[in-house]
């Protein structure tokens, strides 16, 4: 396994990250399933571990620390706070970004991971008003200054898009972003990875339809995949055909190809795959031992999204209107 830095942070995180969200959301009947893929990557060498505390409201965060929390010096923890699951509202959960809530969110968080410190610490999908609120920064760097969080950040959603918001995060100073980046998706984060800051990629598949073993590709609203409209995934499996053809060429599955695309940019620090059985974590762990991509095959892949990806990339970013 390689790492990378996390920007300028001083924290090293592995290539290929776990995000445990996938694996807690099937915890009432799976949980050994979640600690044996946790076990498991740990053993290949991964060290990265991205989860909040909405997943499972908050049993991610404690299957982290129950299997992990033996070896806190050797991994790197990046949790998120916002969601104010502990008060719903007539069962719905309502963002929450008070300060005095977000002081108490980090400490429950931390009990659950077993755990004095936070590596990484982001708020969860916030809107631009509290991006640019200079006193919840000032708090969360404080916790910096404090030891309980060894570095802060954005983690944008809940869609793709957020383009003005993720910029936004930079010029405020804060040290990470977590943002959707694929061979489909390539915008807005072509545009952050033109600064050099921590940042943490997710949905690298493109909601299953960079996985040519989940071909076709059907609606199932148990799965993660759920969220996008099941027509522009069938599309987007339709229209990615051609490139699989180009992965076999290069000695590599389509899912492969879509790591090692997100890994060809240097200022991609950690890519994070939906995993949720040990066959995709050793598949996926594969990509170390493969060759990288060279700047001819990245210009390829540009004059592919061009012709057949470029207008579903504009699709997926006016989904994001709904949420602001």
């Amino acid at each position: 396994m390689r790492y990378r830095n996390f920007g300028d942070t001083g924290i090293k995180v592995s290539e290929l990250g776990i995000g445990v969200w996938s694996l807690a959301t099937d915890w009432w009947s799976s949980n050994i399933k979640a600690e044996d893929i946790l076990k498991k990557s740990y053993e290949f060498g991964i060290n990265f571990f991205d989860t909040a505390d909405i997943y499972g409201e908050g049993k991610a965060e404690e299957v982290v620390g129950k299997v992990l929390g033996a070896k806190r010096d050797n991994i790197v923890i990046l949790t998120k706070v916002g969601y104010n699951f502990y008060n719903k509202k007539s069962k719905k959960i309502e963002q929450s970004f008070d300060v005095d809530y977000l002081r108490y969110a980090v400490l429950q968080s931390m009990k659950r991971l077993n755990t004095d410190y936070i590596d990484i610490l982001m708020l969860h999908n916030p809107r631009i008003d509290i991006i640019r609120n200079s006193d919840i920064k000032d708090f969360l760097f404080s916790l910096k200054k404090d030891g309980i969080a060894r570095s802060v950040g954005i983690a944008l959603g809940p869609t793709l898009g957020w383009g003005e918001e993720g910029i936004e995060a930079i010029k405020m100073g804060y040290e990470g972003l977590e943002h959707i980046f694929n061979l489909i998706e390539q915008n807005p984060g072509l545009e952050f990875l033109k600064y050099k800051i921590g940042q943490v990629i997710r949905v690298p598949h493109a909601s299953d339809s960079l996985i040519e073993d989940k071909w076709p590709i059907v609606e199932d609203k148990k799965l993660h995949r759920s969220l996008k409209d099941i027509k522009w995934i069938q599309e987007a499996v339709n229209n990615s055909k051609e490139i699989l053809t180009f992965a076999k060429r290069k000695g590599m599955k389509l899912s492969q190809l879509a790591l090692k695309f997100d890994l060809y940019f240097s200022n991609v620090s950690t890519v994070t795959p939906n995993i949720t059985s040990l066959n995709e974590l050793e598949e996926y762990v594969k990509v170390e031992d493969l060759p990288d991509l060279s700047a001819d095959d990245i210009q390829y892949i540009s004059d592919y999204y061009n012709r057949f990806y470029k207008y579903l990339n504009d699709e997926s970013i006016r989904e994001t209107a709904q949420y602001k």
